[in-house]
């Protein structure tokens, strides 16, 4: 799921008219388990993360030695300079920034000690509750119709039987779509994939294409109901498929422009 994420109504979502590829997409994940989630791949692939600390341009590089969901507690390593340690484990305020596949990651955990990992001194720090993701557009992207949504159809194969789901898209790019969860069967969590996806783009024909779940996140509708927005990227998306959309999407922008 690839959009720009902000927690808000969705009716700031229908206005967003920001659609330049040099903008920022910023995401702040809330759910608990989609921030486990994030925090897990970083952890498995060993990835460099910066710890700031004190309020300062003072950081120490680190990186996430294990996490316990059930405790909410995450183990880091601590730094090599002692004094550097030291004003960390004075500090209330510790944000993390990393990145993950080439996605900036950023943190903020108010709680620091020192604890034990493998026989070493170690950093233990409090889950956060929330997590911010930032990347920079790639595609070029349209919000979809409020009245006339587009629909994505995505087979669903259980034992009980095989049915198609249908979800509302609220966005389309080249690159995914973002939808709004509202069926019971469809499972929108990050690393989920969906294959034999079909949009269809009136007026221009079907779009067929697998769908990876990128990110989620609860949104508050008018109506007070609470549900899931996800974005997701196009798998296998055939160049002539690709094609379509970025000739409806730039039909729907001239529409929108004109007077």
């Amino acid at each position: 799921m690839v959009e720009t994420i902000r927690q808000a109504d969705p009716a700031d979502i229908a206005n967003d008219n920001s659609n330049s590829s040099e903008l920022i997409e910023i995401c702040r994940v809330n759910s608990k388990v989609d921030i486990l989630h994030i925090l897990q791949e970083i952890m498995q692939k060993n990835t460099l993360v910066t710890l700031y600390f004190d309020q300062s341009n003072r950081f120490i590089l680190t990186s996430i030695l294990f996490i316990n969901g059930q405790t909410n507690e995450i183990l880091i390593d601590s730094g090599s300079d002692t004094k550097f340690n030291q004003v960390a484990l004075e500090s209330e305020h510790l944000i993390f920034i990393t990145s993950l596949d080439k996605i900036k990651i950023e943190f903020v955990c108010n709680q620091i000690s020192m604890s034990q990992f493998d026989g070493r001194d170690v950093f233990q720090v409090n889950f956060p509750e929330s997590l911010i993701r930032m990347q920079r557009r790639n595609y070029y992207r349209i919000i979809t119709s409020i009245i006339k949504p587009l629909k994505c159809i995505i087979p669903i194969h259980t034992e009980a039987g095989s049915f198609k789901a249908e979800i509302t898209m609220v966005d389309l790019s080249c690159g995914g779509i973002g939808v709004i969860d509202h069926h019971p069967m469809i499972n929108f969590e990050p690393g989920m994939i969906y294959h034999n996806c079909r949009i269809n783009l009136p007026g221009y024909g079907d779009i067929f294409a697998g769908l990876e779940v990128r990110s989620t996140y609860e949104i508050t509708l008018r109506n007070g109901q609470i549900c899931k927005r996800a974005g997701c990227h196009f798998i296998d998306l055939p160049n002539e498929m690709e094609t379509m959309i970025q000739r409806y999407v730039t039909k729907q922008e001239q529409v929108k422009l004109t007077p």
